[in-house]
């Protein structure tokens, strides 16, 4: 990988970090979609993986190189699946404390 990519890819999240303490507001209405699309990369990702898993276990590559592209693909796929579970689960948990605050203020009137 290339140094901008790596870059590029580290500047997301002092963004991130920003939007979320300066515009609260526009953070929460792009985390939805933001979400979707980011579940959408990663289960596209996945599949190619286990494509090319496919690919190589089909091959005449060596058995050793083989097992290791696998260990190195399944450790890939559960840190995607850890990433994206992780990412839903925070975006929950903040609906539930703004859906808490919201019935705080209004004395269960809201609902």
């Amino acid at each position: 990988m290339e140094a901008g990519t790596i870059i590029f890819i580290a500047s997301f999240l002092p963004l991130d970090l920003l939007l979320r303490k300066k515009f609260p507001g526009f953070y929460k209405r792009i985390q939805l979609p933001v979400n979707i699309t980011v579940s959408v990369l990663a289960l596209a990702y996945c599949a190619l993986l286990i494509y090319a898993l496919h690919e190589v276990l089909n091959s005449g590559v060596s058995g050793g190189d083989k097992l290791f592209f696998t260990l190195l693909v399944l450790i890939s796929l559960g840190a995607f699946a850890y990433m994206t579970t992780s990412l839903w689960r925070r975006w929950l948990r903040e609906g539930r404390k703004d859906a808490q605050a919201l019935d705080d203020m209004t004395g269960g009137v809201a609902r």
